[in-house]
């Protein structure tokens, strides 16, 4: 098997006790699988009782039960438990493999990191401040994680990976990620594939207009599913920032939107400022995107949507920095990873309203 692995993979090492924002502390649903679950299902005494009591299944999936704190075996000395006293053996594959991304599409793999990790975005933030190119190493190995895909049109996938690769190289020669070009593009190739035509190349397009944010747009892609109230427990971080993103700008929407999108201008503008490479980083992060998700695109062939959505990503990141910056006079770059890392646990939920 062709194995394809990022070049910031091999750098990142977990950094336990030190994390800013512990994926332990989160309290996503953590699915345990067959083999860990079997052994935490024969194993004997305390030990054994006490994993048996800290699981739950439901629809057929295995998982922990959280605690207000996040995930049971999250020590106060924010280590894990588990690894502490019983060794990887007993962590379930996620716990291990997180926030490694092993992307298995049946031709090739791809390994990427999930930016949902503080250790991870600040590998990201470093290569991207430094314009260092994220390239693939190419490798040949065998692979025990499963196929992601049910698609087996190599073809479409050989184009995927061109139209990325072209992709990426408008953004380097300028073309900024929220350019319409990027957008027409994918409404024509999402036109293209149901139609049966000939699929078009993104090189032959540009333009000079900018897919406009606005606060009505930024209402829409936060209240269908991205906030919650909940986030108060679940992230707290990420629940302070929306609540003043609801406080600044969202009420004021409902009066005057003219007036809010002018001062969401002036929020951003101020974050430049604070961070003078701020639309190099931005345009990065639309090129990891496409990196670590474009290829998502052979499983449901959305052009317009996954584009449109790295586009929405991108802008949102740039809000949250932004509020998290103003009252300060300057930010760092792990405050920057833990804001991003926060942000890209729940950031999938933008997609549901896109």
């Amino acid at each position: 098997m062709e194995i394809k692995r990022i070049s910031i993979f091999n750098e990142f090492k977990c950094i336990a006790k030190d994390c800013p924002a512990s994926c332990c502390s989160n309290t996503w649903k953590v699915p345990i699988d067959s083999d860990t679950y079997t052994k935490y299902r024969t194993e004997k005494g305390i030990w054994g009782l006490q994993l048996r009591c800290s699981t739950v299944k439901r629809r057929g999936v295995v998982s922990f039960r959280n605690t207000f704190r996040g995930c049971p075996f999250w020590g106060t000395d924010h280590l894990c438990s588990i690894q502490k006293n019983h060794g990887t053996s007993y962590m379930p594959a996620v716990c291990i493999q997180f926030p490694r991304h092993l992307y298995n599409l049946n031709y090739f793999c791809e390994e990427t990191l999930y930016l949902a990790c503080p250790e991870a975005a600040r590998l990201f933030l470093v290569s991207a401040a430094g314009d260092k190119p994220f390239e693939f190493t190419v490798t040949e190995g065998n692979v025990s994680y499963k196929v992601n895909t049910t698609n087996d049109d190599r073809e479409f996938l050989d184009y995927l990976v061109k139209a990325r690769d072209e992709l990426i190289k408008m953004l380097e020669s300028g073309i900024p990620f929220d350019s319409m070009a990027i957008l027409h593009y994918g409404q024509d190739t999402q036109n293209a594939c149901l139609s049966q035509t000939p699929l078009p190349s993104p090189r032959d397009y540009e333009s000079q207009e900018h897919y406009r944010m606005t606060c009505e747009k930024i209402n829409d892609w936060l209240f269908n599913g991205f906030y919650h109230p909940r986030l108060r427990t679940i992230s707290p971080l990420l629940y302070q920032l929306c609540q003043k993103y609801i406080r600044k700008f969202s009420c004021q929407n409902r009066k005057n939107p003219n007036a809010a999108d002018q001062k969401l201008s002036v929020l951003l503008e101020s974050l430049h400022g604070k961070m003078p490479d701020l639309e190099t980083i931005l345009n990065r992060y639309y090129e990891y995107y496409l990196l670590t998700s474009f290829l998502d695109i052979y499983e449901d062939y959305s052009f317009s949507k996954h584009l449109l959505f790295g586009i929405a990503k991108t802008h949102l990141l740039r809000l949250f920095i932004a509020l998290y910056a103003e009252d300060r006079e300057n930010i760092t770059l792990l405050e920057i990873a833990t804001v991003m890392a926060v942000y890209e646990r729940r950031a999938r939920q933008i997609f549901l309203s896109i």
